[in-house]
Parts: structure tokens; C-alpha cells; sequence
């Protein structure tokens, strides 16, 4: 009788795993933290590092002042915001991101927010350089975001206190905290000054604003 030696057991981890966009979802809240930080990049899912509280601030500030603007654009106005909303770069082999923000202006109001992979191109992309694995590949998913189609994208970067708002067929601006950040086309009559976009909650500096 031959003795038999165990194997190895197979790594069963979905990180390791080749994916299409359909398994990608299927599958996602079996990753790490319940998918919140995977994305998909050329088949591979990829744990990106867990943004800090500059992220946050940069979300909840830029939030807030969308809300205005989409307020004062009335009920009848398709424009809205999804917030982590997965974009569906590329195919064969599929890679998908997952900005912070995503601007839509076609369709009925919020009907891409209840989706895990927007089924609708953003006209406005914010993707926040927060963390150095999205830094690092900033360009990259910068590129993949206007191949796709969309317009504009902003790109907060906490560290620098700076965003660079990237047009399409234009010069790529980068705009420092004393400067204003302008909607343009895709948010017309939208500003907001840039020292805002960093700046810290209320409940921080234990003062009100």
C-alpha cells in the first residue's frame, strides 16, 4: 500500500483569481472588507489601501456643495451624484475603478446609485489621490476614465492641496488652495474654492462653520 502524500490545499482566495466584470460582481463581497476597497484591474482583483480621514474630508466637503448646486438646479434636473460607484474602464480583460464620485446628467435621478457597476457613463468623474497605490496609478486610471468617454475629471490631492481637473481635448489644469474650482460645462455656475475642498469638519477644530 502506497502512503499518500497530502496536498496542498488550493488557495481558494478570490484575490488570486482571474475574473470577468460579471464574476467580478458576483463575487465581490466575498473579498477583504467586504469588497469595499477591491477593484478589478485587467481581470485581477486588487485590494487598494483603505483611504484615511483626508479622503473623508475631501468626500464630505465636495458632497456638500454638490447638494447645493443640484438643489438649485430643480426637481426637474437629471443631474446627480453616485458615490463609489464602479465604472467599467475597459474590456478583455475587464478593469474597473471606483472613484469617489461620479456625476451623471441623463436618465432618471439616482437610477445608477442602487447599482454596484454604473450601467451609464459620468459626464464628471472625482477620483481623490489619497492613498499611494491610487497616486501612483493615477495616470493610468486618468486615462482609462477619458478613453471611456468621460468629460471631465477632478483629481483632489490632499497631500499637495491641490486638483488637477483634467478636460478632454484640453491642457490639464492644476488649481492650488487659493484658487477657485469652476463646473465648467459639466457643472455650469458651479464653484467652490479649493481651500474648502481640505478643509477639516467643524467638529475638529471644536469650532462652527
Amino acid at each position: 500500500m502506497l502512503d499518500r502524500v497530502p496536498s496542498e490545499p488550493e488557495d481558494d482566495s478570490p484575490l488570486k483569481r482571474f475574473m470577468t466584470a460579471d464574476e467580478f460582481a458576483a463575487r465581490r463581497m466575498d473579498f477583504p472588507e467586504g469588497g469595499r476597497w477591491v477593484e478589478l484591474h485587467e481581470g485581477f482583483p486588487v485590494l487598494l489601501q483603505a483611504p484615511d480621514d483626508a479622503h473623508g474630508n475631501v468626500v464630505l466637503n465636495i458632497s456638500r456643495e454638490f447638494a447645493v448646486w443640484f438643489q438649485a438646479q430643480g426637481a426637474a434636473s437629471p443631474d446627480y451624484a453616485g458615490y463609489d460607484l464602479g465604472l467599467h474602464v475597459s474590456t478583455d480583460p475587464d478593469t474597473i475603478y471606483f472613484p469617489a464620485i461620479s456625476c451623471f446628467n441623463k436618465g432618471p435621478r439616482f437610477e445608477q446609485n442602487d447599482l454596484l457597476i454604473a450601467s451609464q457613463r459620468p459626464h464628471l468623474v472625482v477620483d481623490i489621490a489619497s492613498s499611494n497605490d491610487r497616486r501612483r496609478d493615477m495616470r493610468l486610471r486618468t486615462l482609462a476614465y477619458l478613453k471611456m468617454g468621460v468629460e471631465t475629471i477632478w483629481i483632489p490631492d490632499p497631500f499637495k492641496r491641490e486638483v488637477q481637473v483634467v478636460r478632454k481635448n484640453q491642457t490639464t489644469v492644476s488649481l492650488g488652495d487659493w484658487q477657485i474650482l469652476e463646473g465648467g460645462q459639466a457643472l455650469p455656475g458651479f464653484s467652490l474654492a479649493v481651500k474648502t475642498i481640505f478643509a477639516q469638519p467643524s467638529w475638529w477644530t471644536g469650532t462652527k462653520r
